[in-house]
């Protein structure tokens, strides 16, 4: 199942670039069965890899926020803080907030190839439709004044 789940994931999903192979299959495991030691993990794994190995591996995903952790006796039971979609989210969002930093007119690059791009997909008429209706909703919801309470 996890080999599966694994081979599904291409070069253009954000957590092949943000996660190493390890890490990857770790989330998997955990995103399919949530609330696992170290050794729980370590036995789900493809491939071997040495308890430490494993252990620092969820340690270093906990301190990036992607995992949380409960302590039960000495143990610490591991799972994710997010969904996958969620962290895949997240993970384009910092990546497009960082490319977008500078603004002005070297955004425009950035979102001229964002266009192109969602109209090169397949269905990517409908995907130009949906990204214009998002921009329509995002500019009414900035023309909203806050309420001050």
């Amino acid at each position: 199942m996890i080999r599966k789940l694994l081979a599904g994931w291409s070069s253009r999903d954000p957590l092949q670039t943000a996660f190493g192979a390890l890490e990857r299959e770790v989330m998997e495991i955990l995103w399919l069965e949530g609330n696992l030691a170290v050794r729980d993990v370590q036995t789900r794994l493809t491939r071997p890899a040495a308890y430490t190995t494993v252990m620092t591996t969820l340690d270093r995903l906990y301190k990036k926020g992607v995992l949380g952790r409960v302590q039960a006796g000495r143990a610490f039971f591991y799972s994710p803080a997010a969904t996958r979609e969620e962290l895949r989210a997240s993970i384009a969002s910092r990546v497009l907030t960082g490319l977008l930093q500078g603004r002005g007119d070297g955004a425009l690059p950035i979102l001229s190839n964002l266009v192109d791009t969602v109209g090169a997909q397949d269905g990517g008429d409908d995907l130009l439709r949906t990204l214009e209706e998002m921009v329509r909703d995002k500019r009414r919801t900035l023309r909203t004044p806050k309420s001050r309470t």
